[in-house]
């Protein structure tokens, strides 16, 4: 599907060009974050090319995306199977994500934010080649809880905007990465009473071993919940690491694409036996969401940092499942709305004053 990434980097070129100048330079100055993610499509019948069974026993496909987070755009995207691992292709959608950042016109050097299902060199070093920066979470093993005990308590400080946190920088370095990579670990208070003791949960796999014992004995009133990220961006200062976890846990923002793919485009389902097909569906769902997002920008729905954007589902509600009635008269066509303030007027007036396309 290279000819839509193409084409998708031309229409967010050609909206970048009629956003308000003061929106425009703020996302052309940066920062720019690409997130990566995936999620599964559960689907039925067995003939389905494609369509394979995921880790949890279900008949699945995996569209697999790279957004712009400050944007609230997709860049790039593939289908896979059920059983196929995105990192494989994770390179490849660096490459195409940053290669649109850079036909923009974003100036600054972009980072790559994943979670510890990306955790590989190969992707650290893609990022690094493409001219991005990386937050890759880690995969708890061995070496990693060595290093974290190691940390000496002065280390430690708190985290913002998360209760009983701290954060910390470990001498942790994977092997094969890139040179200067360090690993943010953040720490989470939790109490004894709090800690299931079904042994599937998945907070237990985040408490090390020792104190998680200790902690269902009974022999102490509370455990530390630890998550680690390494990253090639500068963290010499506490100050710097506390910036870079809390900025990390933005990558949240992704889920809310691909929420609003399902939930308001019809991602939930992979209608077709065609692989081809499948992936034209994934994509016409993915640019409904960037079509929300490039309506609430340019109409002035979204408050220009992204916290007043509006799902899918709801701008569809408030915007286009509207009662109106065309009106033909003295050789005019005229939608009437019903009385009152509607959305759908204030955003038609405000696309009406848009130049045209040339």
């Amino acid at each position: 599907m290279i000819a839509v990434e193409d084409g998708l980097a031309t229409l967010i070129g050609r909206v970048m060009q009629l956003l308000p100048v003061r929106r425009r330079v703020v996302l052309q100055a940066g920062p720019a974050t690409i997130d990566l993610d995936g999620t599964e499509v559960e689907c039925y019948g067995r003939a389905k090319d494609g369509i394979c069974f995921n880790y949890l026993g279900q008949r699945a496909g995996r569209p697999h995306v790279a957004s712009w987070a400050e944007a609230g755009m997709v860049l790039a995207a593939d289908l896979l199977a059920g059983d196929e691992d995105p990192r494989a292709g994770a390179a490849d959608l660096i490459a195409d994500a940053a290669a649109t950042l850079a036909t923009v016109g974003v100036s600054t050097r972009p980072r790559v934010r994943t979670d510890a299902g990306y955790f590989a060199a190969h992707i650290a070093w893609a990022a690094v080649r493409n001219g991005c920066d990386f937050s890759v979470g880690v995969v708890r093993n061995p070496a990693v809880w060595k290093a974290v005990a190691s940390v000496p308590e002065s280390a430690w400080r708190p985290a913002t905007g998360m209760k009983d946190a701290q954060v910390a920088v470990t001498g942790y370095a994977p092997a094969g990465w890139p040179p200067g990579t360090r690993t943010i670990v953040r720490r989470v208070k939790i109490a004894a009473g709090r800690i299931s003791a079904d042994p599937r949960s998945r907070r237990r796999r985040t408490i090390p071993k020792g104190q998680l014992t200790l902690a269902l004995e009974g022999l102490c009133d509370h455990a530390f919940a630890y998550s680690f990220i390494a990253t090639n961006v500068p963290v010499y200062t506490p100050t710097q690491a506390v910036a870079l976890e809390i900025w990390h846990r933005g990558r949240t923002s992704i889920e809310d694409r691909i929420r609003d793919a399902k939930h308001g485009a019809a991602l939930r389902h992979l209608p077709s036996a065609d692989r081809t097909v499948n992936t034209i569906w994934m994509w016409a769902a993915l640019l409904a969401v960037n079509l929300s997002a490039w309506l609430q920008e340019l109409s002035g729905l979204d408050s220009g940092d992204g916290h007043g954007r509006a799902h899918l589902g709801t701008l569809r509600h408030r915007l286009l499942a509207v009662p109106a009635r065309v009106i033909r008269h003295a050789g005019k066509i005229t939608l009437r709305l019903p009385p009152g303030q509607q959305l759908l007027s204030r955003v038609l007036a405000r696309l009406r004053q848009l130049p045209a396309y040339t």
